[in-house]
């Protein structure tokens, strides 16, 4: 349920309060983390200063889906959690191994339950457990088909009064209607409306709120998912104090005597100053998705174009980290997380960035083809191992291949069920349509025989119900992403009803894993493998505790924000 205004907003913007000489602690960016850093300070009797360069905050955390991977959350009973947590030590023991030093593994599954009972205790942020997310690699021992997870509950941005434009708004391919954010429970809700009562009921309820909302606000205020979350950290932060500043640029930082630091802070208007730290300064930049010289050196060939993470991930708060002596991590052979994107041409004349993570991969009738036109994955798998098999099969970029019947009932990509936006997706160049397999192969220059065969094998398939080739829908994660009403198997469908549909999808990134070293306490290490007081990291700015691997959806999210809250806890004690 959407809650009513906080009865304790006080939003202190950049104009409205005047910038103090010095702090407890300051934090540097305004994602999930980093909010989540100051939000904690504050809670624990800091004076708390959080950095903004942008001028809203949010960063790619608003535009993500806001879930948060938490084994033994709040919603188990206190034996079942105890045992979750070892069963979740066991799996990542399995998948990640020496990839990632094992105590930071062990300090997140120690402190993650407790950062969610303490936000849970003391703020009005709240979270739902996500009963069928499954963990991706079900074969590994220690998994779970589901419990870990967490999202946020809905939000009313309203709460946020004038401070909601202070939010950065997710991605339009993330909305309808040019502003409704909806999740993926509404659409599963929006598909049924017209054919069954509660679809119908709810799709009136949901497009009436929107209506009302333009009236008086640029976009919904209706938040799903990383909007949903951002937008109840923003309210709770303004709430307990924390001294948020927006288009302010960290341009140095220097060590004082004491482990103290004074940071030279710029605004956009042209301002300078400089405040004090007193008892630390915590990381939380982001990494550095959008520095194409790190990108270019950091991740695999072709360096992918694309990112879906947000522009201002720009490795600099990195590069400040650095000059205090911190040590960037190891490179593994990806350096980020993964998920195939097709490029969406938006009437603006920008280009979209679609994320192609859980509407139309597993869905029955569709297959991902290379230049031969075979297949060469289970197309229902995770995102991120999706677009590692691209890399690993000579499969960038790749082609997602359906029919007239499967674009109809579940869209493609940008275009919505029903076929809506199609006329343009053509027009624009977006997906390539024809009447015949081969004649769609010379369109999109792929072999014609390898394409009509692998659509022949998978309508075969389709009768049987087993994918003999990669085993799509005999794993719990195709089969959840499927469709539950088509038999014998819910991922495999025929592609033989013209016209045929292809659309290009690539490696993007969702965010950088290659980042700063840390202890378990979240402080930063030196050259030397010290721990450099009062220097913290978290977020895609700390180096992931995954090691490169993606074991289950919110494996960014929550330990970004269990070791936000391990490092403010840390400077507070050390106060």
């Amino acid at each position: 349920m959407l809650r009513g205004k906080a009865k304790l907003m006080n939003p202190q913007t950049v104009a409205s309060v005047a910038l103090a000489t010095d702090y407890d602690l300051v934090v540097l960016g305004a994602g999930a983390a980093g909010m989540t850093a100051a939000l904690v300070g504050a809670l624990e009797g800091l004076r708390v200063l959080l950095v903004e360069k942008t001028a809203q905050v949010g960063g790619t955390s608003s535009r993500s889906a806001g879930t948060l991977w938490i084994p033994g959350n709040f919603s188990m009973t206190q034996d079942a959690a105890c045992d979750d947590v070892t069963e979740a030590r066991t799996y990542l023991d399995a998948l990640v191994g020496e990839r990632s030093p094992a105590y930071l593994r062990d300090a997140f599954l120690r402190h993650g339950p407790e950062m969610l009972r303490f936000l849970l205790a003391r703020t009005e942020i709240r979270f739902k457990p996500c009963p069928k997310h499954a963990d991706y690699h079900p074969e590994l021992p220690g998994s779970r088909p589901g419990g870990r997870p967490v999202e946020p509950e809905l939000f009313d941005g309203r709460r946020l009064g004038e401070a909601f434009d202070l939010l950065r708004p997710t991605i339009p391919e993330f909305t309808v209607f040019g502003g409704m954010m909806v999740s993926k429970a509404d659409i599963d809700l929006l598909l049924k409306a017209g054919r069954q009562w509660a679809g119908s009921v709810h799709a009136a309820r949901v497009g009436g709120r929107y209506l009302r909302d333009r009236l008086s606000h640029r976009r919904g205020t209706r938040l799903t998912m990383g909007n949903a979350l951002c937008g109840s950290l923003l309210e709770a932060c303004l709430t307990h104090g924390v001294d948020l500043r927006v288009a302010t640029e960290v341009t140095g930082i220097e060590a004082l005597a004491n482990h103290r630091y004074r940071l030279s802070l710029a605004s956009a208007g042209g301002q300078r100053k400089f405040v004090e730290a007193k008892h630390g300064v915590i990381f939380a930049g982001g990494g550095f998705s959008g520095n194409a010289q790190a990108r270019a050196r950091h991740l695999p060939q072709p360096t992918p174009e694309y990112t879906a993470a947000f522009e201002g991930d720009d490795a600099s708060s990195q590069a400040l980290a650095q000059s205090l002596g911190a040590t960037l991590a190891t490179p593994r052979e990806h350096n980020a997380w993964w998920f195939p994107c097709s490029i969406v041409p938006r009437a603006d004349g920008s280009q979209g960035v679609f994320p192609h993570i859980i509407m139309d991969r597993a869905k029955p009738g569709l297959i991902a083809v290379r230049r031969d036109g075979k297949r060469f994955v289970n197309e229902g798998v995770s995102y991120h191992a999706f677009s590692r098999a691209q890399y690993a099969s000579d499969a960038v970029p790749c082609w997602l291949v359906c029919d007239a019947t499967f674009l109809r009932r579940y869209g493609l990509g940008a275009i919505r069920p029903g076929g809506w936006g199609l006329h343009r997706a053509i027009k624009s160049g977006y997906v390539r349509t024809a009447r015949t397999l081969e004649a769609l192969a010379g369109l999109v220059g792929v072999d014609a025989a390898g394409l009509v065969d692998s659509a022949q094998r998978m309508t075969r398939f389709a009768r049987t119900g087993v994918d003999t080739d990669f085993g799509k829908g005999g794993d719990p994660l195709s089969r959840q992403n499927g469709d539950s009403t088509q038999r014998p198997n819910p991922c495999l469908g025929a592609i033989e009803t013209a016209p045929f549909y292809a659309l290009q999808v690539a490696p993007a990134d969702l965010g950088t894993s290659l980042g700063l070293k840390t202890d378990a306490c979240a402080r930063l290490i030196d050259e030397l493998g010290d721990p450099i007081p009062g220097l913290y990291a978290c977020g895609n700015d700390m180096q992931s505790i995954m090691g490169g691997q993606y074991p289950a959806p919110g494996v960014t999210l929550g330990p970004a924000m269990t070791f936000a809250y391990v490092a403010a806890r840390d400077a507070a004690a050390n106060c």
